[in-house]
This record gives C-alpha cells, sequence and structure tokens, in this order.
C-alpha cells in the first residue's frame, strides 16, 4: 500500500498490487471507498456484497470532493505503481 495523502483523519491510498481500473482506497474511522480515477471526475466504485461497509452519503461526499481535489497527486501514484492511466 502507498500513502498518497491524509487530511482531517481520512486517508488515501494506492494499493501497489491493485488491478484496473484506476482508482485510490479511501479510508477513515467512518467509513471505506474506492474513487475511480480514470475519468474526467472522480467516480466511487461499488465494493463486493463481501466487503460492504456502511458508508454515509456525507463520507462518500469527502471523499470524493477530496480526490478531486487532489486528482493529479492521485493519478501520479497510480502511474508510480501500475503505469499509464
Amino acid at each position: 500500500m502507498a500513502f498518497v495523502l491524509k487530511q482531517s483523519g481520512v486517508t488515501v491510498t494506492v494499493q501497489t498490487r491493485d488491478y484496473r481500473p484506476p482508482h485510490v482506497h479511501v479510508d477513515s474511522p467512518d467509513g471505506s471507498v474506492k474513487v475511480d480515477i480514470s475519468g474526467d471526475v472522480p467516480k466511487l466504485l461499488t465494493i463486493s456484497k463481501k466487503k460492504r461497509l456502511k458508508n454515509t452519503a456525507a463520507f462518500e461526499r469527502k471523499a470524493l470532493k477530496m480526490v478531486a481535489d487532489n486528482l493529479a497527486t492521485c493519478r501520479a501514484a497510480w502511474r508510480k505503481y501500475h503505469g499509464n492511466l
């Protein structure tokens, strides 16, 4: 796991042995989501039923905003470990 950034107790990471689509993991005590960073606008990825967590809508909005505000940094971290988007 590669640390990308941390703000207000929320961490963004790239898994070094992960798979496509290009995405980051956003985690905090309030929830955990995967965010697709391949397009112009970050989007939430669905999590398998097995790993489903009860995230609040507020946490999901916060995660999307955090990734959108730092999209270039997130993409650079993905490229470092996985190559092109």
